[in-house]
């Protein structure tokens, strides 16, 4: 029950997340921390591609974690301590293998995939799963994987990075320069994701961190 109750609240969260920001990203009082002006969008082609790729997504996270369960999840008692190294192993990881395929992978050899997403060059938050199939579905496995590799790990763990994972996606392509101080990182790296998009040569490969970006010298 209680990994049925988190599933849905997280992927329902992603769903509010994607629109709040587009919503706000489309309204004028929001031009001072807008990234690139207003443009008309072509709300029927981008859910064409956008809603079945959250359907799949959902699809595959659901029934991966509930086969996989076992080797997964544990419902052990475990410490704040104990989160907080599920949450950061499994987001290292990912963040470091990502970067890697997205670099040599979606930029390299799958980048007949990859190209379909940057036709996006002025992302919006309903646009962060504008991805191919393909490119979705090796996202979502990629994470799977590292929660295996780390894991097993606890509930309360695979909650927050759920919805790390899921929330941060969508945030970084906004396309909002968000101002707060307590949210300047995130607006960091929403502005290397808009510098990502301009073309298929930009650097900024990393989607989690700055940080792979940063060691490997493709921050832009």
């Amino acid at each position: 029950m209680a990994l049925l109750v988190t599933l849905i609240t997280v992927l329902a969260a992603s769903a509010l997340l994607e629109v709040l920001l587009y919503a706000i990203y489309s309204s004028r009082s929001s031009d001072a921390y807008k990234i690139y002006p207003l443009r008309g969008k072509d709300l029927g082609r981008i859910a064409r591609v956008m809603l079945p790729n959250s359907l799949l997504s959902a699809a595959l996270i659901v029934g991966l974690i509930y086969w996989g369960q076992p080797w997964l999840l544990h419902t052990g008692e475990v410490s704040a301590l104990g989160v907080i190294a599920d949450v950061v192993g499994t987001l290292v990881l990912y963040d470091v293998i990502y970067y890697a395929m997205h670099r040599f992978l979606f930029h390299g050899a799958l980048q007949s995939v990859h190209v379909l997403h940057h036709t996006v060059k002025h992302p919006t938050a309903i646009e962060s799963l504008y991805v191919h199939p393909i490119e979705n579905a090796m996202g979502v496995l990629l994470f799977m994987a590292c929660i295996f590799i780390v894991g097993p790990i606890s509930m309360w763990g695979f909650a927050v990075t759920l919805a790390i994972y899921s929330w941060l996606n969508i945030v970084i392509h906004s396309g909002l320069d968000f101002r707060q101080p307590w949210l300047r990182p995130i607006a960091y790296m929403v502005r290397k994701h808009a510098r990502h998009h301009s073309g298929m040569r930009a650097g900024n490969y990393a989607s989690i961190t700055p940080i792979p970006d940063l060691v490997f010298g493709t921050a832009e």
